[in-house]
């Protein structure tokens, strides 16, 4: 758990703390921010994600493994993009010559994901946005929304969710094919326990690309409620040719996963891990991959 996550998950837990917290931190937020040469813009009615990045403290390390993994020259494909963060890294990156495609199911968060993407230099020819959930079929899905927290958006009900909205949702594996893409160099998935119906609707896509990189969110309860089973999702993204690491720390330190169902049981309930899935070239042994 990071100090962010423990300080509002247990310092700020009781409800009238909380309220009084988020109220402070809509108040600080600046319209957008500035990371390296990636402009983001933020959700001023959300405390914890766009509070996170507004005061440098959200996702420091996978934000760090990006930026040292992330050509170029590849094909971008952020599912459950928020307000767009890693669409914009992609973007600015230096001599960007690729493509991004960013998934975002929720109506209130594209509104800055749109403004995101226009603000970073290579959005014009280069960036589409989706505004479909990712899943396992072609679907009508209820999404159901957190109003403190747009990035705990799910599509499931829980007591912490008091919104909803009806979205539309389709296989990765259409969309690509709608929008020309045949194989992508890096793919991120945050969709707080849906990413197994991310991945059954995207093996066409992640078969084809022989050289890859995944990051995305590994979160047993939620696996569970979106109807995944754990460990089977694992075999999944292993059965796509991906060996698979667990990313640590601010510096974004890679470790081989040797023993999936001891991973498994560390991150019940509220836990979770950030996992890293590389094929082909992309799995080439560096000083980040610990054994």
């Amino acid at each position: 758990m990071s100090v962010a996550e423990f300080i509002y998950t247990v310092l700020l837990k009781p409800p009238p703390l909380r309220r009084a917290a988020n109220g402070v931190i809509r108040a600080l937020l600046p319209p957008r921010v500035q990371l390296g040469t990636a402009s983001v813009w933020l959700n001023p009615q959300d405390p914890v994600v766009s509070g996170a990045l507004a005061f440098r403290v959200y996702e420091r390390g996978e934000i760090t493994f990006f930026r040292s993994r992330f050509q170029p020259g590849m094909t971008f494909i952020d599912v459950g993009a928020n307000v767009g963060l890693y669409s914009a890294l992609a973007l600015s990156t230096p001599g960007f010559r690729g493509r991004v495609l960013a998934l975002e199911p929720h109506r209130e968060s594209r509104v800055y994901l749109e403004k995101t993407i226009r603000s970073n230099a290579a959005a014009a020819t280069s960036a589409t946005i989706v505004g479909l959930a990712a899943s396992d079929r072609a679907e009508t899905l209820t999404l159901y929304q957190n109003p403190d927290n747009k990035g705990d958006n799910r599509l499931y009900p829980d007591g912490l969710l008091h919104g909803q909205e009806t979205v539309g949702a389709d296989t990765l594996d259409n969309i690509c094919r709608e929008h020309g893409v045949a194989s992508v160099g890096f793919i991120k998935i945050d969709v707080q326990g849906a990413e197994a119906k991310v991945v059954r609707g995207a093996r066409g896509v992640l078969g084809a690309s022989s050289d890859c990189i995944l990051m995305t969110e590994f979160w047993p309860y939620g696996l569970a409620r979106c109807g995944a089973d754990a460990l089977e999702y694992l075999d999944l993204l292993r059965a796509l040719g991906f060996r698979l690491y667990e990313l640590t720390g601010n510096r974004g330190t890679l470790t081989a996963i040797s023993a999936p169902r001891e991973l498994v049981e560390r991150t019940q309930g509220r836990r979770y891990a950030n996992l890293v899935g590389l094929k082909g070239k992309a799995d080439a042994v560096n000083s980040s991959i610990q054994a």
